[in-house]
Parts: structure tokens; C-alpha cells; sequence
């Protein structure tokens, strides 16, 4: 029978450690908010548009503060940690790109996101 080094954790603790790493790099469901996000964006960003320009920026206004607080209360029903942030902006910046929208404002909007979730 082979003898465990006193450095060797348990077997139960081996697997829970490999559950947990691996459960560290699943980003599924935060890359799948982050086109959810990004569509959510769009269409409210052609809303925008089809308003007078004097109601426009307002309405931007509102739109970030919404997209901030789904943002939060998908990272408080959800941990993330570092990896599963960038997979969420990656998804939501490409989406939004893919849609047509400007390039500086689509990072910047990403930004403010990855910022906020960083609180």
C-alpha cells in the first residue's frame, strides 16, 4: 500500500479543490449576461435614437444607470471573479461591436461596466 506524503491533502479534499478550480474558470453564464447585456443595450440604444436630440443624452443618462445596476445585481446573484469579469466585457464589447456600434463608445461603456463591477 502505497504511503501518502504528510503534504498529500485527503482524497475528498483533492476533488473538492478540482470542483472549485474548475468551477473558477466556468464563465458561461457570465459571458452569456454579457451578450444578454449587450442586446438589452441595443435595442434601447435604437430607442434612443429615434428621439428628439434635446432628450437624447437624458436618456443615455438612464440607460447607463440601468445597464450598472443589472450589471450589479447579476455580480451579487453571481460571484465573479477576475476571469469571469473579462469573459462578461469580452462578450458584451464584441456583441455590441458585431451590432454597429462606435467603437469609443462601446469601450467606454465596457469601462464603466468592468468598473462598477470591480466595487
Amino acid at each position: 500500500m502505497e504511503r501518502a506524503s504528510p503534504a498529500d491533502p485527503p482524497a475528498g479534499q483533492r476533488e473538492w479543490r478540482a470542483m472549485v478550480l474548475l468551477g473558477w474558470f466556468d464563465a458561461a453564464q457570465a459571458g452569456a449576461f454579457g451578450e444578454e447585456l449587450a442586446r438589452f443595450c441595443d435595442s434601447e440604444l435604437r430607442l434612443i435614437a429615434t428621439a428628439s436630440p434635446g432628450k437624447r443624452e437624458d436618456r443615455r443618462r438612464k440607460l447607463l444607470g440601468k445597464v450598472l445596476q443589472r450589471a450589479r445585481d447579476f455580480a451579487a446573484a453571481h460571484p465573479l471573479n477576475t476571469y469571469k469579469k473579462a469573459k462578461l466585457g469580452n462578450r458584451l464589447k464584441w456583441t455590441l461591436k458585431d451590432l454597429g456600434h462606435d467603437d469609443d463608445f462601446v469601450d467606454l461603456l465596457v469601462k464603466e461596466i468592468l468598473l462598477a463591477l470591480a466595487r
